[in-house]
């Protein structure tokens, strides 16, 4: 019988290559480093090639080490439908379930799913990665993310998505600062060099510029914050107007000295849902986790 590379070893090597280090990878796999260093000198003999430059401080893999890595992490893969498909059966939504989210949904939507999630799933332990929308979608096609929650539009090839809900934009000003709050915000008459953005990256930025046919102005980058809370406070003491998601005014904590003004027809908005990677086995359970998030933003929108 010919000797192949354990499950055990790949997962070594993929923490290796993912955390930089010995020792963060051995605390990743909740393993000592001398466990994690053997089963690498395990696999490097198996093998009768190196997988792991050590003639630098940094780590870096060898070229076969990059094969074997590629390799790896689809065995890896495979081997975690195995085991999601046999927990599917047995009680959906059990077990472990990484979970990305983006900044500007995160602290609005958690508090509205937990408890739900919670009630409707007790045996589910999420573990939840707040990043960006670029670093989530690439992390859910490399496997270390198994769904993602983010806005719509976004491009994303590799994956599958389903709608959770839509919302719409508010126009959040300084108090006093908008003319007629009575007859709402028209998008024509929105002073450019007055509307504040999140920085660069956050998708939420763009999906503002876009709804509102906006061009981001030098005028405004000292402004740039990198948190939705940040450019709120930056409008509550003056320094211009920005464009909140319907879920950061009903479900969030706005200070005073803010006024929100709805914007009349068309509102602009975003579509807020839920992305996996395509075949994911663990799709009817993620359609089972829409359909709950879906019945609380519901609820708690009052829609």
């Amino acid at each position: 019988m010919e000797y192949l590379p354990t499950i055990r070893q790949l997962a070594y090597l993929k923490a290796i290559a993912e955390q930089g280090s010995f020792i963060r990878a051995a605390n990743a796999c909740n393993v000592t480093q001398s466990t994690l260093s053997a089963g690498i000198a395990a696999l490097e003999n198996l093998l009768g090639q190196t997988v792991i430059d050590r003639s630098r401080r940094q780590i870096r893999l060898t070229p076969l080490g990059q094969d074997v890595l590629r390799e790896s992490r689809m065995i890896l893969d495979h081997a975690a439908n195995i085991t999601a498909r046999a927990r599917m059966m047995a009680t959906p939504l059990s077990g472990p379930l990484r979970m990305g989210i983006i900044p500007t949904i995160a602290p609005y939507l958690l508090p509205q799913i937990l408890p739900a999630l919670q009630d409707d799933f007790p045996l589910l332990a999420l573990q939840i990665r707040e990043e960006q929308s670029a670093d989530l979608v690439q992390q859910c096609r490399d496997g270390a993310l198994d769904v993602i929650i983010l806005a719509f539009p976004y491009d994303m090839p590799e994956l599958e998505s389903e709608t959770l809900y839509d919302e719409h934009f508010y126009l959040a000003c300084p108090q006093g600062s908008w003319p007629n709050r009575a007859t709402g915000a028209r998008l024509k008459d929105l002073d450019e060099t007055q509307i504040l953005l999140l920085e660069e990256g956050h998708c939420l930025r763009d999906h503002a510029l876009a709804a509102c046919k906006l061009q981001p102005r030098r005028s405004r980058d000292i402004f740039n914050a990198t948190s939705l809370q940040t450019l709120i406070q930056f409008v509550a003491h003056g320094y211009g107007m920005t464009l909140l998601p319907e879920s950061a005014v009903t479900w969030g904590s706005l200070p005073a000295g803010i006024d929100i003004v709805t914007f009349a027809p068309p509102q602009p908005g975003r579509t807020v849902g839920l992305a996996w990677r395509r075949n994911h086995p663990q799709q009817p359970e993620f359609a089972m986790l829409a359909e709950t998030i879906r019945r609380v933003t519901k609820l708690a929108s009052g829609r």
